[in-house]
């Protein structure tokens, strides 16, 4: 005759249901302790280093991080100044984040009855568009125009798409800092016309990009505007930027070509969790109030600073000095996408809690009908211990992004310069980067200072 399980019996269940629960969630991929071991050497610029670090914490970012570990990868070779390496690690994080795209659907049913960091992580919006600014970087550093171009024109499909999934009511819908890249890319590759049209959206873009993110258009895009509207003999529009700011455009600067310092600035936002406290009804009507976890962006970045760009003629004498202005808030941009979806992520963390909670008060009522008041107990806690470790927020996030991408441009005539870069808090200097201009064209000269 079978036996009946004993009410002991049934609690060692609970007990061992909630260990191997917690277990399983222990044993979930945590990133940040990667992060916490390469932050020393990304902020002193020993990117090699950092390299052999995520290669060898593989296991750790595990299937359900796999795209960040491209990710990392990928930004990591491309501050070591290595583009193809680099290059090759962010079309591989691209392409997972696709595949992950059609397969999101059959593990939503998985993440809704315990947390988002079951399933893999595949890139906050902005994140999936920030692969493709540094893949155009990349090909721009390698005066590849034609790539670099694609790499743009995909940034401009992805934020399309988004807004569609938002219905337009999402922020970043535009991304001023690579229409102005691309206007760069055009003018030097002589096709003027849409540079000028690339120049005159980032500038209506960093319209949006002050009031959203506090980050007006650099000075010398107007002088851009104005330069690329006079060659092409638009005497209205670049009259209309004259009066807004902009140089008088001269027949010699046509001669001229221009050196662009990309300059990245402090480490990029990281996430936090925090518990706000819900009220959710149930089926019949009864409230019920309780803690959710939502993950929050927070900056990382010491201060402001911005950097002093000098460039040396081969006597050593000055052709011309500029400062960097912020081109690309990362961190503001992060925090306004994630409160876009924040409203998702409240439905399903609270939903999730709910049937958590309904599900917990249904196995604490079976346990009442028992006897054995220890039994009831340790099965009791058990379950709380159980449903408190599986609700954790998601905070897995791209660690190695600069917090800016800062901007200085200077026009020089043709010949060999020596570019030094200085930041205003004295923690960071190139004393000579060796560059050579050619009339028309334009110079990418990158720099990181993430720390």
């Amino acid at each position: 005759m079978p036996h009946s399980p004993s009410p002991v019996a049934g609690g060692k269940a609970l007990w061992l249901f909630a260990a191997a629960l917690c277990f399983f969630l222990s044993s979930c991929s945590n990133v940040t302790e990667v992060y916490q071991s390469i932050d020393g050497d990304v902020s002193r610029g020993e990117y090699l280093r950092a390299i052999q670090t995520i290669r060898a914490s593989s296991s750790v970012y595990g299937n359900k991080a796999h795209v960040l570990y491209n990710l990392d990868l990928g930004l990591l070779f491309h501050y070591a100044g290595l583009p193809d390496s680099s290059s090759a690690y962010l079309f591989a994080a691209e392409r997972e984040i696709q595949d992950l795209y059609t397969k999101s659907i059959s593990l939503a049913a998985i993440s809704f009855l315990t947390n988002d960091n079951v399933l893999p992580y595949d890139g906050e919006d902005f994140e999936k568009v920030m692969v493709n600014v540094f893949l155009a970087l990349n090909f721009a550093e390698k005066r590849e125009v034609d790539e670099a171009l694609v790499e743009a024109r995909k940034v401009d499909l992805k934020l399309r798409e988004y807004s569609r999934q938002y219905e337009g009511k999402n922020r970043y819908q535009e991304d001023a800092f690579v229409r102005y890249i691309a206007g760069v890319l055009y003018e030097t590759g002589g096709e003027i016309n849409d540079a000028f049209i690339s120049y005159r959206k980032a500038y209506e873009s960093y319209g949006v990009y002050a009031r959203e993110y506090k980050t007006p258009p650099p000075s010398f895009l107007l002088d851009d505007l104005v330069r690329t509207a006079t060659r092409m003999g638009f005497t209205e529009e670049a009259e209309q930027y004259r009066n807004l700011g902009g140089k008088a455009a001269r027949k010699s600067d046509r001669n001229l070509g221009s050196i662009l310092v990309v300059a990245y600035a402090g480490q990029g936002p990281v996430k936090q969790e925090i518990r706000p406290t819900v009220t959710i009804p149930d089926s019949s009507g009864t409230l019920h109030t309780f803690q959710i976890a939502l993950p929050k962006f927070v900056p990382r970045m010491k201060g402001p600073r911005t950097y002093t760009v000098e460039a040396k003629g081969p006597d050593s004498s000055v052709a011309a000095v500029g400062n960097t202005q912020i081109a690309q808030d990362i961190t503001a941009i992060a925090e306004k996408c994630l409160d876009d979806r924040i409203a998702l992520v409240y439905l399903k963390s609270g939903g999730r809690a709910l049937l958590k909670f309904l599900a917990a008060e249904k196995a604490k009522s079976e346990l009442k009908k028992r006897d054995d008041k220890l039994t009831n107990f340790l099965g009791s806690l058990a379950i709380d211990l159980t449903v408190g470790a599986t609700e954790k927020a998601d905070l897995r996030t791209w660690g190695t992004l600069p917090a800016q991408i800062q901007l200085a441009r200077l026009n020089v005539p043709p010949g060999k310069y020596a570019v030094s870069v200085r930041s205003s808090d004295r923690g960071f200097e190139i004393p000579q980067d060796q560059v050579t201009v050619t009339s028309g064209k334009t110079e990418f000269v990158i720099v990181d200072d993430i720390r």
